[in-house]
């Protein structure tokens, strides 16, 4: 299999051989459909890295639940800046899906800014996705899951879910619970460790299990230990530095700054849905300053191809990322160059 790592500009991400190794040997857990897997994160890669624009978003974000049961110190749901209202309705995740297939999308993520076990369709929708075809479906979830959807996980896992992406933010309760307010670390151990024994029991590839963690100065001194523990039992570690979501730089490590804007990806590979049908042009538009549709107005691929979309990919060739708000304070990493600072 060809590498299918990618790294953007120069950030220097921690267990990145590691990381490396993994993206490399993903599309034979694919089976049948490993070079359909290939070829879909070869055209990622290519839209990442280059100026190319595939003729459909290869990965939908659909946001089943604006909601969270958690009040990260690193998050707009624990800087009160988060509205919560509820969770999308099931037929709208159908139609959302249904015109995705039709179109060609690869890879879907049932979430956004919220948590999606708090919705309770979410293994409907990967049990839905997967039978209409969506080569790769996934989740990020904190893995607090709520007790009367406590099998949540393991009924996705049952239903075909590709990657369950779990935000780990510590080696240890104390550290863990500072950060991510709320949460209870033994519960999110038991759950990660109760869906690998599913896996082995079932002698089942999928659903990949990555283990994240963001970097801070509160949890960077367990990195290693969390690495050494994670990295034998799950398919993928990444740790990545906390960038500032509105809590300023108070939690970052500071061995590594950002010294310049580079073209952000986002736009080129992804449509992120609201669980109120709008739809951001990146992850990273939280507010929802720059809605350039609205599902149940326009088509996907309307949306695409619109005015506002191509707007934004030109303000990215140009690096004008000062025009607008959300890119002037954007916090995805790949939209900045980096060097090391110590």
């Amino acid at each position: 299999m060809s590498n299918l790592y990618t790294q953007f500009s120069n950030y220097e991400e921690i267990n990145s051989e590691n990381r490396k190794h993994s993206a490399s040997v993903d599309p034979i857990k694919w089976g049948e459909n490993a070079e359909r897997y290939e070829t879909y994160r070869k055209e990622w890669n290519k839209a990442a890295e280059e100026d190319y624009l595939p003729s459909h978003p290869l990965h939908v974000d659909i946001e089943l639940s604006d909601a969270c049961n958690l009040r990260c110190k690193m998050c707009g749901h624990g800087l009160g800046t988060i509205k919560q209202s509820g969770t999308m309705g099931f037929e709208t995740v159908q139609k959302i899906l249904d015109e995705s297939v039709e179109i060609g999308v690869c890879a879907v993520k049932f979430n956004w800014r919220g948590e999606p076990t708090l919705s309770p369709f979410l293994p409907d929708a990967v049990k839905y996705a997967k039978e209409k075809g969506i080569l790769e479906v996934q989740i990020n979830t904190n893995g607090n899951v709520p007790k009367k959807y406590a099998d949540s996980l393991i009924k996705c896992a049952e239903n075909g879910i590709d990657r369950i992406i779990f935000s780990v933010d510590g080696f240890s309760a104390e550290t863990y619970e500072e950060v991510r307010v709320g949460g209870h670390y033994e519960d999110v151990k038991s759950n990660i460790l109760s869906l690998l024994e599913w896996k082995k029991t079932n002698q089942a590839t999928k659903p990949l299990v990555r283990i994240q963690m963001v970097r801070t100065v509160l949890n960077a001194h367990e990195v290693s230990d969390f690495i050494q523990f994670w990295q034998p039992k799950v398919d993928d570690v990444r740790i990545s530095d906390v960038m500032d979501r509105g809590q300023g730089n108070s939690l970052s490590v500071g061995d590594q700054i950002t010294v310049g804007r580079r073209r952000c990806p986002q736009p080129f590979l992804r449509l992120t849905i609201g669980r109120d049908g709008r739809v951001s042009p990146c992850c990273a538009d939280w507010n929802q300053e720059v809605v350039v549709g609205d599902i149940f107005k326009e088509s996907l691929m309307a949306i695409w191809n619109n005015k506002l979309m191509t707007a934004m990919r030109e303000v990215q060739r140009r690096c004008h990322h000062d025009h607008i708000p959300i890119c002037k304070n954007c916090y995805v990493k790949e939209s900045f160059i980096w060097k090391k600072s110590k």
